[in-house]
Formats: C-alpha cells, structure tokens, sequence
C-alpha cells in the first residue's frame, strides 16, 4: 500500500465521520422525524466533504499548461 491509497483511505474515512456528526446533529435539531434527517444529514456531509477534498485538490494539484 503506497502513500496515494493512505490519503484515498482517509479521506473516505474522514467523510463519513464528517457525515456521521452531520446526521447526528441535523437528527438532533429537528425534533420530529430524526432518523430521515439523520439520513440527509449524512449523505449532505459526505458530499460536501468530498467536494471539498476535489477543490482543495484542484487548487493545490499539479499545474496544467494552457495551450
């Protein structure tokens, strides 16, 4: 295992931690119906997690030459 498959492997962790927190404190704030807003709450924090990781990714990545 190579230091690439490290980072992919934790950066996939690290957004469904971010996801669980989400879904836990969206679940928390809405009173009624909590485990469906634990489900948005969770799918919205892993996405926007993983979109995070590609803009940084993006602004930090190796520079492409424009033709």
């Amino acid at each position: 295992m190579n230091t690439d498959e490290i980072f992919k492997r934790l950066r996939i962790g690290f957004a469904l931690v971010m996801g669980y927190l989400a879904g836990k404190g969206l679940g928390q704030l809405m009173g009624h119906h909590p485990s469906e807003f634990f489900v948005a709450g969770f799918g919205l924090g892993v996405i926007l997690t993983q979109a995070a990781f590609w803009w940084l990714n993006r602004r930090t990545g190796p520079r492409r030459r424009q033709p």
